[in-house]
């Protein structure tokens, strides 16, 4: 005579026979769920955080990283909220403006969206981010001027951006943050400016160049003038 089923058998089966339903209402609900939310405000992130700023500061960080990426989902980045990405940016920036995590996060993987048009958004935060502590986050600002003007194709921002770059009162930058602009002119069809912008550098800054630099610039000046003579 065969024996009735323990209690906790029809519970196992049971919990086994939800498993399904709650799983597909979990994959419904997940696509549904924004894939980045509204970014906190300033009292928020103070209430949060409970005195304790650098903890939240790599919590948020973390969950920064993994926006869309969770519960077995990966986003692709054309489908973010780059908007509210920068928010989030600036938002947790300002937990700790001395670390390049955000920056490092914003440039390296936000910045590399297929979706240009996207772009705008982490250059106006590199910027922001540069303008806290200049003189040691300038390293930012040409990062900018890259995503503008070899990945969006900005050159006039390229080029404000580069101006900003290079008027910093710095001694120790290196010479080539002073050339930035000239490139960006060349783009923008300004070759004399740009030539006459490169001549001053090797001149005044000949002995903080290297062989190298000094040669590239070189290049950059015959190339341009060859330009110029082919339009006369």
């Amino acid at each position: 005579m065969l024996s009735r089923p323990h209690p906790a058998t029809w519970t196992l089966l049971g919990v086994l026979a939800l498993q399904g339903p709650v799983w597909l209402w979990g994959q419904d609900h997940m696509s549904r769920e924004e894939i980045v939310p509204a970014p906190p405000s300033a009292l928020a992130l103070e209430v949060a955080a409970m005195g304790d700023g650098q903890f939240l500061f790599r919590l948020l960080g973390l969950r920064l990283q993994s926006f869309g990426d969770s519960g077995g989902q990966v986003t692709p980045l054309v489908e973010y909220d780059y908007k509210r990405l920068q928010g989030w940016f600036l938002a947790i920036d300002g937990l700790d403006p001395t670390s390049d995590y955000i920056a490092v996060i914003a440039a390296h993987y936000y910045g590399v969206t297929p979706k240009t048009s996207d772009l705008p958004h982490v250059i106006a935060y590199l910027r922001s981010h540069a303008a806290k502590q200049p003189e040691r986050n300038w390293r930012w600002l040409a990062h900018a001027v890259y995503l503008a003007r070899h990945r969006l194709k900005d050159n006039r921002l390229a080029l404000e951006i580069a101006l900003e770059l290079a008027a910093l009162p710095y001694p120790d930058l290196p010479p080539w943050t002073k050339a930035m602009p000239a490139y960006a002119m060349a783009d923008l069809g300004e070759r004399e400016a740009a030539i006459a912008l490169l001549s001053a550098i090797m001149q005044t800054d000949a002995q903080h160049l290297t062989p190298e630099e000094m040669k590239g610039m070189m290049k950059s000046i015959q190339k341009w003038q060859r330009q110029d003579g082919e339009r006369r």
